[in-house]
């Protein structure tokens, strides 16, 4: 089981995929958007209860991958459910209805060659199933009997909420957790819980069933929820197959009618967050509020670009805070979300140097909207290499799925289908307008962490470093 906030692009493993597109310049030239490649195979369709699917062919390989979305996470979860939607991730692979013991269920899962995984993150959890291609229809009820019919045994949840809560004890153990946590109490206020999938140690060590019961009932309908069927399968059949075993499931009210989710309210004053870890280094972060996909998908393709631009070795950002020597690492980041993602740069030094770090990183940030910030060859650069990550990862369906459910709980299926296209129309003056929006006069925080001594030394005084 995993909880993660993705990092936006992967630029590694490019080169392998360039020497392709330059070995075939008319597939290149024929398929200009991210799902060209495989969408000869991508077909929707919608249950009388309001469940999508949707059905990705890839017949290489006689393996299949059957996964479920649900618009669920950290995003729905006040105070007083903090942690539990992973905490329900873990309940989903125990005893059901049809399966009424946890060996049972392995047992099961055993006779149809099946292997699981499941992921929570802020605005969606997906949970998913490998198998053969030959045992699609086993696996498509198997599915339908864990989504529809959980029992969230007393005895089984308590020992998830002991799996859960070693999760909780190895992110805790890492020398960045608390720094982290509070970066995100001065970024999110009253809304953290919102933004942790991980949750908090109190809740989860006090679920219930009931409360169990009460996420399935509100969010766990087939019209928040869609069913993706990928590999070496048939349309046709998926839809027999989803037809006869998930319209018995029951739609329910729309969960975000009657209880919408609070957008992150704009940063009021500039805030500084020192916190002292067990570390010989120094991090410096600057971060913001970023744009809402749904609300400014424009300015999501210019972050995307620009992310790009600034991570490549030869962008003015590194050279000057990491070619010469200041600092050993600097990277930037926006997360897509639609209940606002955050946008962060921050470097990496020595103890010693963090002001001199700081000052330098605040003068590029500055400096981002400047008209030769970057050249017209990086802009493109960035767009070539942001499509053929695209193209290269659709290539393994099994993991790639995973990509079009994320993009479907957040913001919807389109979004992701135009990605590429909208990339390509980005242009310079984007970039920058994205910049003065978001970055650019506006409230932030400010977070150092290095060991206490250091953290003393530099004697960081609020007036002098909130600019």
């Amino acid at each position: 089981m995993r909880i993660l906030s993705p990092p936006r692009r992967r630029p590694g493993r490019v080169w392998l995929l360039a020497a392709l597109l330059c070995a075939l310049p008319a597939v290149v030239q024929a398929q200009p958007s991210a799902l060209r490649s495989p969408e000869k195979a991508f077909q929707r369709f919608t249950l009388p209860n309001g469940l999508e699917v949707i059905v990705i062919q890839n017949h290489f390989v006689p393996l299949v991958t059957i996964e479920i979305a649900v618009r669920n996470g950290s995003f729905t979860e006040g105070p007083e459910y903090a942690g539990l939607s992973h905490l329900y991730e873990h309940m989903f692979f125990k005893a059901n209805e049809k399966y009424p013991t946890v060996s049972a269920f392995q047992a099961r899962m055993n006779a149809i060659g099946a292997l699981y995984n499941a992921t929570t993150r802020e605005e969606v959890v997906y949970y998913y199933f490998y198998l053969p291609s030959k045992n699609l229809a086993q696996g498509m009820e198997f599915m339908s009997d864990a989504i529809q019919k959980p029992k969230f045994l007393p005895d089984e949840l308590e020992k998830e909420r002991e799996v859960v809560i070693g999760e909780f004890d190895r992110h805790e153990s890492s020398p960045l957790f608390a720094f982290s946590r509070e970066m995100d109490v001065a970024t999110w206020g009253d809304l953290i819980t919102r933004k942790q999938p991980i949750g908090q140690r109190p809740v989860i060590l006090s679920a219930t069933p009931e409360k169990m019961r009460y996420i399935q009932h509100k969010y766990y309908i087939p019209n928040n929820s869609a069913l993706f069927v990928a590999g070496d399968v048939d349309s046709a059949e998926v839809y027999k197959l989803a037809m006869k075993h998930f319209t018995s499931w029951k739609r329910g009210a729309d969960p975000f009618k009657t209880d919408p989710p609070p957008m992150a309210a704009p940063l009021k004053e500039k805030k500084l967050v020192t916190v002292a870890s067990p570390i010989d280094y120094a991090l410096v972060q600057y971060q913001w509020h970023g744009p809402s996909v749904g609300l400014d998908n424009k300015s999501t393709y210019a972050a995307d670009v620009f992310i790009y631009i600034l991570n490549q070795r030869q962008s003015r950002f590194q050279k000057r805070l990491v070619e010469s020597g200041l600092c050993q690492g600097a990277s930037n980041g926006y997360y897509t979300q639609r209940y606002v993602g955050p946008i962060s740069y921050s470097v990496t030094t020595t103890s010693g140097r963090i002001e001199e770090a700081r000052r330098a990183l605040w003068e590029e940030i500055q400096a981002f909207d400047s008209p030769d910030y970057f050249t017209d060859e990086e802009l493109e650069s960035s767009k070539t290499h942001l499509r053929m990550e695209s193209l290269y990862e659709s290539e393994e369906t099994s993991e790639w799925v995973n990509t079009p459910a994320f993009w479907w709980s957040t913001t919807g299926l389109d979004y992701y289908v135009g990605y590429i296209d909208n990339l390509a129309k980005v242009t310079r003056e984007d970039v920058q307008a994205y910049i003065r929006k978001y970055v650019k006069g506006k409230n932030y925080v400010l977070g150092i962490t290095t060991n206490a001594s250091a953290l003393r030394a530099a004697n960081l005084n609020p007036k002098e470093v909130l600019q």
